[in-house]
């Protein structure tokens, strides 16, 4: 299976607007977000899966600084958000991420439009 992550935005393909970046980690606005604002967090090496993940002690900091630092700014600006992880059969990529979330939810989780307020 392809994966996106790793062929279109660690090889900077497909261009995306950063929050936060590292060697080791890239914190990036969603290309096609699922809430009023949608932050990947991704390690820069590929891993399928958090249940894959042999818990790199410095890379699970890593993850926790980009976490903590794209929160707080989410946190300032809109009160508080989400963090989520998806795993198994719920990943469409199969590359370890997280998700920052905020907002209403846009599209459903097979990537349909949502209709807001009856439109």
């Amino acid at each position: 299976m392809k994966d996106y992550y790793c062929d279109e935005i660690i090889s900077k393909r497909t261009n995306v607007d950063i929050v936060y970046e590292t060697d080791e980690i890239l914190a990036f606005h969603h290309t096609k977000p699922y809430f009023e604002l949608h932050i990947v967090i991704i390690p820069k090496k590929h891993i399928d899966s958090l249940s894959t993940f042999d818990n790199d002690p410095a890379l699970s900091n890593e993850f926790l600084k980009a976490i903590s630092y794209v929160t707080k700014l989410v946190e300032k600006k809109f009160g508080g958000c989400r963090v989520s992880s998806n795993v198994g059969d719920y990943q469409t990529t199969k590359h370890l991420h997280w998700y920052v979330h905020y907002g209403k939810r846009l599209r459903n989780e097979d990537g349909g439009s949502i209709k807001q307020n009856g439109i």
